[in-house]
């Protein structure tokens, strides 16, 4: 980033007074900034659908099997797009997430009726999502050691929990720990997820999450694009003009154009 200075001339500001000679009299001093963006994109970008190679194809530019180079461990984060290999083969394995944490979810899946002593009641398989026809979030099962519950689970067609979505939590009932932060007390938890990783066709109950799709531009638009150019005009305000404000503002001067450009057309 350019780094612009400017010279500012703060006679016209000082007292000429007795007993507050040179000091400043102005409390602000008003600068306006000028900027303006300006650029040219004459490139156009599109994105390229993902086709397998296809024996049958016929059309112009086809590519021989023989002529392609098969990886002997094929990674989709290494070898990107590859002819020979269907779009299925670009979902990545899941990965199981676990962690310990406090109980900051336990809230969130109580029902609204409270025991004898004024806690809340878990009951099992009742969602508590704000959309239950999408979300689970419900207890899993109680004792008087723990409770598990699911946070973002999916449904299943008789609206309890589907085997295996959303983030289980396991609240210890017996294990008590201390925030050093908030000095707040807690109840251990432990939480464990699914982590679906990259999919390109639907895995499971796991929607796809991104795509194939390859970015090129057009060639007959190469090399047309050029960056932005940002022109910057500082002015400053004044009651009137000094008779070293021209001496002084010329030390900013360097090239012609400045003698142009300069505080919007000063010369």
């Amino acid at each position: 980033m350019e780094l612009i200075k400017r010279k500012r001339l703060l006679e016209n500001y000082r007292s000429r007074q007795r007993g507050t000679y040179g000091q400043l009299t102005a409390s602000t001093i008003d600068i306006h900034v000028y900027l303006t963006h300006t650029y040219e994109d004459s490139g156009i970008y599109s994105n390229a659908y993902y086709e397998p190679y296809d024996d049958n194809y016929n059309e112009e530019y086809k590519l021989k099997r023989e002529d392609i180079n098969i990886p002997t461990k094929f990674n989709p984060a290494i070898d990107g797009r590859h002819p020979l290999m269907g779009i299925g083969r670009y979902n990545q394995s899941p990965n199981r997430v676990n962690g310990i944490m406090d109980d900051r979810y336990l809230n969130s899946v109580s029902s609204y009726v409270l025991d004898e002593e004024g806690n809340p009641k878990y009951t099992p398989g009742l969602n508590m999502s704000n959309d239950i026809n999408r979300t689970f979030n419900g207890v899993i099962y109680e004792n008087d050691e723990e409770v598990k519950y699911v946070i973002g689970g999916f449904p299943n067609s008789n609206g309890g929990w589907k085997d295996g979505t959303g983030i289980s939590f396991i609240t210890k009932f017996n294990m008590v720990a201390k925030d050093l932060k908030s000095d707040s007390l807690y109840m251990e938890t432990y939480f464990s997820h699914n982590m679906g990783g990259l999919r390109t066709v639907r895995n499971g109950d796991l929607g796809p999450n991104t795509s194939l799709y390859a970015l090129y531009k057009e060639e007959a638009l190469l090399n047309m694009v050029e960056p932005p150019k940002v022109r910057n005009r500082v002015f400053i305000s004044r009651g009137g003009e000094d008779i070293f404000e021209r001496h002084a503002i010329m030390s900013e001067i360097k090239t012609r154009n400045d003698i142009d450009e300069y505080r919007d057309g000063y010369f």
